[in-house]
């Protein structure tokens, strides 16, 4: 029987001056024809619902109420609501 060695090479670390973007959102009802979105503008980090039909896939952008730039894309057939509250995650 032949034994053979397996090398482990260490990952490759991030430095820790950079800094990662990222946005919080939150899918509600996805199960359903209209769903529910809790997200934070990618800009000005204001809290957006919104409800969209999902019953068919577009490229949508929603602007954010706030700052009026796109807050979040998404792929939904229509925007029916959008409403600015609070940011749950500041």
């Amino acid at each position: 029987m032949e034994v053979k060695e397996l090398k482990k090479f260490p990952k490759p670390r991030k430095p820790e001056t950079e800094t990662t973007n990222f946005q919080h959102v939150k899918i509600l009802d996805c199960d359903e024809p209209v769903s529910r979105i809790i997200c934070e503008c990618w800009h000005c980090k204001q809290g957006l619902l919104c409800e969209v039909d999902v019953t068919a896939s577009e490229y949508l952008e929603v602007e954010c109420p706030n700052c009026g730039k796109t807050a979040v894309r998404l792929m939904a057939k229509e925007v029916i609501s959008k409403t600015a509250i609070p940011s749950p995650w500041q």
